[in-house]
């Protein structure tokens, strides 16, 4: 097991942040024709619940998957499904980022030599190297 660099982790999230927050802003802005808006709307729920499911069944969002590493339980290596991959790290750490300063803490956590962040530990996972992504 090879564990994903600093790098492929920010990369992986700034690209999620990308493939789901463009939709998303299009579909905010009230400059934009309403027919627009609706198409920014469907695509940004339709790309959340795609990441959803990949994160579920394979461990990975887009951006992971573009970035060659997935999420998986520390200690068997397997994926840990979406209990925690969903809820324990996506959901449970949304709700502790309402917390100032918990957001700025979990990124630093990275820093430490096994590059997890505070909610790899609370989840009990790691970022690792993935197989390359194959396009069919």
């Amino acid at each position: 097991m090879e564990l994903a660099t600093r790098k492929q982790r920010f990369l992986a999230a700034l690209a999620d942040a990308v493939i789901v927050g463009v939709p998303y802003g299009i579909g905010s802005m009230d400059a934009v024709p309403d027919p627009i808006r609706l198409v920014g709307v469907i695509a940004s729920l339709a790309l959340l619940i795609v990441q959803l499911v990949m994160v579920t069944k394979h461990g990975q969002t887009l951006g992971k998957r573009l970035a060659g590493i997935r999420i998986v339980l520390k200690d068997t290596l397997e994926n840990g499904g979406f209990v925690v991959n969903v809820v324990k790290r996506g959901f449970l750490n949304g709700l502790l980022s309402l917390i100032p300063g918990y957001f700025l803490v979990d990124s630093l956590f990275i820093a430490r030599e096994d590059r997890r962040c505070l909610h790899d530990m609370i989840a009990g996972t790691a970022v690792i190297q993935a197989e390359p992504a194959v396009v069919q």
